[in-house]
């Protein structure tokens, strides 16, 4: 975890891992929303482990955002988790199957395309852009609390969140 803003270091345990208890379940279903799916439940249990491990080690910058810093730290476990997972290919699983065997097979087609275009040019997008979109639009956090998450101002976040959509819809904009 040296990768780690250095003001969120130096406060006692205590407050961080009372929090972590009281929003586990949000962890979790964070880290599900991020495609560890059956997973999360152990990388949350990493999270506990690691701010046990590490006594005064994690504490948060001014009062209240420890729920940000929450958040912020299962963000990078589970991007590790997805880095040793990455060498795996990714396989369709039989639920994404069985909703597409209802419709019809252009419409399929069409639907697998865009899908795949939406994904591609989220995917194309800066590092820092990708990360304040799925904070703000898949896990629901106020701009304020991503802003925390991320480390950065809350005017910089709107800039990357309308810099990101803009580029999103002009690529799905254009012809195939």
């Amino acid at each position: 975890m040296s990768d780690l803003p250095e003001e969120i270091c130096g406060a006692p345990a205590a407050p961080v891992v009372d929090e972590a208890l009281r929003i586990g379940s949000s962890l979790r279903a964070f880290l599900e929303r991020r495609g560890h799916g059956e997973d999360a439940r152990d990388l949350v249990q990493d999270l506990f482990v690691l701010l046990l491990s590490r006594p005064g080690r994690f504490g948060a910058p001014a009062p209240g955002p420890l729920r940000s810093l929450l958040f912020a730290i299962a963000w990078r476990i589970g991007a590790n988790a997805s880095r040793r997972r990455r060498a795996a290919t990714e396989v369709t699983t039989g639920e994404e199957l069985r909703a597409t065997n209802d419709l019809d097979p252009e419409s399929r087609a069409l639907l697998a395309e865009r899908a795949r275009r939406a994904a591609a040019a989220l995917e194309s997008l800066p590092e820092g852009t990708r990360r304040a979109l799925r904070l703000v639009a898949d896990d629901g956090l106020t701009p304020a609390e991503a802003a925390r998450a991320l480390g950065i101002g809350e005017e910089a976040l709107r800039a990357r969140l309308c810099r990101g959509r803009r580029r999103i819809a002009a690529i799905l904009e254009e012809e195939p």
